[in-house]
């Protein structure tokens, strides 16, 4: 069964549909959003792998997070 997590994903869409890309989120960018604190923490450090077992979109995570990846 492939966990997901609504709330998260609902975060990092919106900050998909702004265009932006993001080494972190602030805790301005999480305020409002139903997330636990190990969602809140993933998201702050920019922490890849985590967000994914946490149940992040693949797609979203690439989008928002582009900087973090490495060729």
């Amino acid at each position: 069964m492939i966990r997901t997590s609504y709330a998260l994903n609902k975060v990092l869409t919106a900050i998909a549909r702004q265009h932006l890309m993001k080494e972190r989120l602030t805790d301005d960018e999480l305020a409002g959003h139903a997330l636990s604190e190990e969602e809140r923490r993933a998201l702050k450090s920019g922490d890849i792998v985590g967000l994914y077992r946490l149940g992040a979109n693949p797609y979203l995570i690439r989008r928002v997070f582009r900087p973090r990846f490495t060729i």
